[in-house]
């Protein structure tokens, strides 16, 4: 900006001297020349002084603090992104506990699987589900039998095992974004209410 008024001042000059030389060319005497040179210091005067308010009016605008932020749209600006906020808190909130109880039910249908294995792993329940094979092969069928059921119950056992780990850090995570969300919650509703009493003041 100081530059541009800087050139406006050259060439206001440049065009002041062109005047002047044009004016002494055309003057045809001595009292002509005087007058040209009254007339040259008057728009030297006033090219100072042009000069001077540009540099003023310049160095004014190049010093000038940046205008302040509307009071009330900075506070609704915050207002809102603070509920933007809330509101994917309590979203993650809600979707870990959504995971939460689907690996609860998971985990109970696993220790329901397993009651069930070592109901039917137990002797006389493997004998009675082989009653019904006419074999002379029994004891291996029975082993047979009992080694798949072994089989399955570790396989569920393991599946156990990894949802209750896996309950347990959820449980922590789901604490930790319910946190979140009601400190978030506690920090909103005064600035909440402070703007509804600016909307709705007190008679």
């Amino acid at each position: 900006m100081k530059v541009r008024l800087i050139g406006v001042l050259i060439l206001l000059s440049m065009l002041v001297v062109a005047t002047a030389k044009a004016t002494a060319q055309t003057a045809g005497g001595p009292s002509d020349s005087a007058e040209v040179a009254k007339q040259i210091e008057m728009l030297r005067q006033s090219v100072q002084a042009l000069d001077a308010t540009l540099n003023e009016i310049g160095n004014k605008m190049l010093s000038a603090p940046a205008k302040p932020k509307d009071p009330a749209a900075d506070s609704q600006s915050r207002i809102s992104n603070g509920f933007a906020l809330l509101a994917q808190a309590e979203q993650r909130a809600e979707g870990l506990r959504r995971q939460l109880l689907e690996l609860i039910e998971k985990e109970t249908l696993y220790r329901t699987r397993i009651t069930q294995l070592e109901e039917d792993m137990r002797p006389e329940n493997v004998e009675r589900s082989l009653s019904t094979y006419g074999t002379t092969r029994t004891a291996e069928i029975r082993d047979t039998r009992r080694r798949v059921l072994e089989t399955e119950r570790r396989g569920y056992q393991n599946l156990l095992t990894i949802t209750i780990d896996s309950r347990a850090r959820l449980e922590e995570e789901v604490r930790q974004a319910d946190a979140l969300a009601q400190n978030l919650r506690r920090r909103m509703n005064p600035l909440l209410e402070k703007e509804i009493e600016k909307l709705s003041p007190q008679p």
